[in-house]
This record gives C-alpha cells, sequence and structure tokens, in this order.
C-alpha cells in the first residue's frame, strides 16, 4: 500500500469513536485522527447518565461480587431471544469487565457501588463520578495524552473507496487517506426521516422527540449505501415513556403510578427497568395509560414521606429521582389543557379515556386491594411502593414509548469490528463501533449501561484491530 496520510481514520468523537482512537494509539499508531461532524467532542455519549456495564471487573470483584463474563453473555442473549449478532456479542461480553478496568487506568472515576441497571442477576452497570461529561473529558485526555488528533466542524461527506477497499475519507471536499477507517457516527435520533423509516415504533410526529445530540443524523447509512455494506437492526433500540406534556426525558415512572395497557388492563410491575417496560409496552401496541390520585400530587403531611420515596433506582452519581412529568404544577397545567384526564370518580374517568367504565373500576379495586394485603400478587411490585388510588380527583394520561434514547439500525460488523458487504465478505478497511452498529441490541435494552459499554468496549475492539491492519500495511 502507498503512503497514506493517516494510519487511522476514526469518524465520530462519542465514547465509540475516543476509545477507537485511543485503543488504535496504544496499538503504536502514532497518525491516529478523529473527525467529527459538531464543534464539540463527545456526540451523545457526553450527554448520558454515565453508566457503563461490564462483568469480572476489578471493582466487582473488590465488591466481593463473582460476576463472570460468560453470565452478561448469556443473560444478553436470553433477554433478546437470541436474535442478535452473538458472535460480536460474545466478544464484547467476554471483554467487557476488561474494558471497565481500561477505562478506570485513563482516568475514568467509578465509584465503587455498583448497581442493577437491568433485571440481571448481580449488579453489573458501574457509575461515572460526573456522568458521560467525565467519560467524554478523560477520553479525551487520555487520546491528547497519546497524540491522537482531533478535528471538530469537519463532516465526513463520503469514504475513499479504491480497489474494493476503504483508503480514507472526503471531508470539506478535502480526501484523507489511511490505512484503516472507522465509522462511529452514533446513531440517527436526530434525523426524523430515517426514524420513520427504521424505527417506525418509535415515531409519531410531533411527539416523537431524542434526547441524544444534534449530530446523530445517521451518517453511518449514508456510508453504507455508498459501499455497499450491509445494515440490520430494523426498529430496534431503547424507547422511554412519553406522556406529551412537555420534552422531559423521565426514564422511570414513580412508584404510586398504576400502568394500564390501552384495554385498561394492568399488566407489570410499575416500577421495572426502563428497558423491559419498553418491551412490554410494545407487545400490548405501544399505548398505555398512567393512572394516579391527588394524593400522589399534593401527599398528606403524616403520609409525605411515602410519596417521596418513589423509586427503586438509586444510582451514586445521580440526585436521589424525582417526578418531572408528574408534579402537581405540571399536572394541573395539563388538566387545563386537556392532556392530563382529572375526575372525582374512577368510573367517570374511564370514559374520558375511551375505556369501559366498570373495567377500569375493577382493575384500581383489585389494585387498592392488594395494596390494603401489602403483597402485589400480580405483578411483584416492592410494598414500599404499594400505595392505595383513594383521594380524588383521579388521574389519567396516555403515554407513549416515543423517547428516543438509543437507535439500533445500522451497519452489520463481525467479532472484529470489521463492516461486512453485500457479499457476506468484509470489505477491506472499513471498521464500525458503537449506535452505528447493527445486529448489537436487541428486542430488549438490557439496562442503564448497556449503551456505552457497547460503545466503548466495541471501540476498543474496532481500534485494535484498525490499528493492526494499519502496522500490517505499514511492513507492506
Amino acid at each position: 500500500m502507498s503512503a497514506t496520510d493517516f494510519d487511522v481514520i476514526v469518524i465520530g468523537s462519542g465514547a465509540a469513536g475516543l476509545s477507537t482512537g485511543l485503543a488504535a494509539a496504544e496499538q503504536g499508531r502514532e497518525r491516529v485522527l478523529v473527525v467529527e461532524s459538531e464543534t464539540v467532542v463527545g456526540g451523545s455519549s457526553r450527554l448520558s447518565g454515565g453508566v457503563v456495564m461490564g462483568s469480572g471487573s476489578s471493582f466487582q470483584r473488590a465488591a466481593g461480587i463473582d460476576d463472570e463474563p460468560g453470565d452478561l453473555f448469556k443473560e444478553y442473549m436470553a433477554l433478546n431471544t437470541w436474535d442478535v449478532a452473538a458472535g460480536p456479542v460474545e466478544r464484547w461480553a467476554g471483554r467487557s469487565g476488561e474494558t471497565i478496568d481500561w477505562l478506570a487506568g485513563h482516568g475514568v472515576k467509578f465509584f465503587d457501588r455498583l448497581i442493577f441497571g437491568g433485571d440481571e442477576r448481580k449488579p453489573r452497570s458501574h457509575c461515572i463520578d460526573g456522568g458521560g461529561q467525565a467519560l467524554i473529558n478523560a477520553l479525551a485526555s487520555a487520546c491528547r495524552r497519546h497524540g491522537v488528533e482531533v478535528a471538530l466542524g469537519r463532516r465526513v461527506e463520503e469514504l475513499v473507496v479504491e480497489d474494493g477497499a476503504v483508503r480514507g475519507v472526503v471531508s470539506g471536499g478535502e480526501a484523507l487517506t489511511a490505512a484503516a477507517v472507522v465509522v462511529a457516527t452514533g446513531g440517527f435520533g436526530a434525523n426524523p426521516e430515517l426514524l420513520a423509516e427504521y424505527y417506525p415504533s418509535a415515531w409519531i410526529p410531533d411527539w416523537t422527540w431524542y434526547i441524544g445530540a444534534d449530530g446523530a443524523r445517521g451518517d453511518a447509512l449514508r456510508f453504507a449505501a455508498a459501499v455497499g455494506a450491509q445494515t440490520t437492526g430494523v426498529d430496534r433500540g431503547l424507547r422511554t415513556l412519553d406522556p406529551g406534556l412537555a420534552r422531559l426525558n423521565e426514564a422511570f415512572l414513580p412508584g404510586w403510578t398504576v400502568l394500564l395497557d390501552g384495554e385498561g388492563r394492568r399488566f407489570c410491575d410499575e416500577t421495572a427497568p426502563y428497558g423491559i417496560l419498553d418491551t412490554l409496552v410494545r407487545a400490548r401496541g405501544d399505548r398505555a395509560f398512567v393512572v394516579f390520585d391527588d394524593a400522589a400530587l399534593r401527599p398528606p403531611e403524616d403520609e409525605r414521606e411515602k410519596y417521596r420515596d418513589a423509586y427503586k433506582q438509586v444510582w451514586p452519581n445521580h440526585a436521589p429521582f424525582k417526578p418531572k412529568n408528574y408534579t402537581a404544577d405540571m399536572i394541573d397545567e395539563n388538566v387545563k389543557r386537556g392532556k392530563v384526564h382529572a375526575a372525582d370518580d374512577i368510573g367517570v374517568l374511564a370514559e374520558k379515556i375511551g375505556l369501559p367504565a366498570d373495567r377500569l373500576t375493577g382493575e384500581i379495586t383489585r389494585y387498592n386491594g392488594l395494596v390494603a394485603e401489602g403483597v402485589d400478587r400480580d405483578f411483584g411490585k416492592s410494598g414500599k411502593f404499594l400505595v392505595p388510588l383513594a383521594t380524588p380527583p383521579y388521574y389519567a394520561v396516555e403515554v407513549r414509548p416515543v423517547t428516543v434514547n438509543h437507535t439500533g439500525y445500522g451497519l452489520r460488523i463481525d467479532e472484529y469490528a470489521r463492516v461486512i458487504g453485500q457479499d457476506g465478505r468484509v470489505i477491506p478497511g472499513l471498521y464500525a463501533a458503537g449506535e452505528c452498529t447493527g445486529g448489537i441490541a436487541g428486542v430488549t435494552y438490557m439496562g442503564s449501561g448497556n449503551s456505552l459499554a457497547s460503545a466503548c468496549g466495541f471501540g476498543r475492539i474496532a481500534g485494535e484491530e484498525a490499528g493492526r491492519r494499519a502496522e500490517e500495511a505499514a511492513r507492506a
């Protein structure tokens, strides 16, 4: 191969892109360029909660948690009914704890206490002190120390392809060549047209919104079409429930709510992890109702503590979770706007939301009976969150899973993060990592830390493999 401008070019500076650049530099590659379309480093990763999932880390061992990487792989595959790319997932999971320690070694500060990110058997989600921005700051600093160059405000228009291999990128009309190119452009949550086409279950015009960065436009899909890459993962990702009152990211429901399907039937523990709720609501037509009473909004003084502690999730890097949409001011305002329904009688409330009065009355009566017993024999919600719906007025608001957190459609990769072409062969010189890949996210988002774990883990893999290709090219 003739001389190139760079050894490795990485497109995107989120957790995946920076992990890729750093890993390539650790392979001894001295000419590594990270190209970022926006004017700030970090992509959507910098806006995240800063939780990274991993099995077998030194933090788990120090806490006395015996959790093998193989356990993560088995649970991930089972949760997703094996409908993901097992090869790449197994390699990622097998190195997930090692990736946590690698991040820590590069200055990412994790809390000692681990959390349950979803419904896993053992806590394996690691919380970063300072959240997603702190992760990006540490990775960016490590990249600088290792000589990785970062170019901001340089969106890539196309890939350079010669003799069937990817040889570089074109950015700002300038061709930059490299032995290997890694696509780490993130998802497409900021692109309404792509959401409607590739994540249709999340798309409702004037309701759907995205919590990530504006740069998540789906550039990887444009590259895929141009070079004949396979894409996979239609309608995969993570959606959280939204009442359509204001654009407030509220991943968890308060424990005092009752969640009903479109037919007016309760179907789950309302404090379930958001990935589980996403799957459950999808199975019920992607429409549900949140029901609660006035005591939840304006609790009596002697019951205030019972309502204040409304969340199962307690993160060491996050202030105690509090309601955002489900507050007295927000609900009162939206009752006036007609977006929230209120009534002094459950039967009347049912009629307002288009449900049979006897059905909703029956569901709430049954729920209140479980509350009185102190045991949710139907769905297992913890007793500490069981409070009766007994103080009128009663409220109901329709919710849809339309807050887009993560998109799972993208480039198909193998266990070495190499992009696979339409002919089933890897495309020489092209790699991908993070949210721009497909086949990694399954039908159920495993839990808090899933996305950043994938970004950092596959970023390391892509950087190492791209670095090796560059080394081989230098020898040729």
